[in-house]
């Protein structure tokens, strides 16, 4: 049950955020950003998992679930037509 819960929150962000940047950014605060001074190193400390507020999601991860998502609303589009 907790993994189903946990399958479905990977597919609200994956529909939520347009780009893997997006959802790196999602979790990356003010403050971070004064203490860092670099956003790039910012992203890449929530990659890590190191910062952050959330799921950790790889890049590989995100875009596969990202085609899968896009792939079903096609195929549900199709089929009301």
């Amino acid at each position: 049950m907790e993994e189903d819960n946990a399958a479905a929150a990977l597919d609200n962000i994956v529909t939520e955020f347009h780009t893997y940047e997006d959802f790196l950014d999602s979790q990356i605060t003010s403050l971070d950003l004064y203490y860092l001074e670099d956003e790039e190193l910012a992203r890449q400390l929530v990659e890590l998992g190191y910062r952050g507020s959330g799921e950790v999601l790889k890049r590989e991860e995100f875009e596969t679930r990202k085609a899968a998502a896009e792939a079903s609303r096609l195929s549900k589009r199709s089929q009301q037509k």
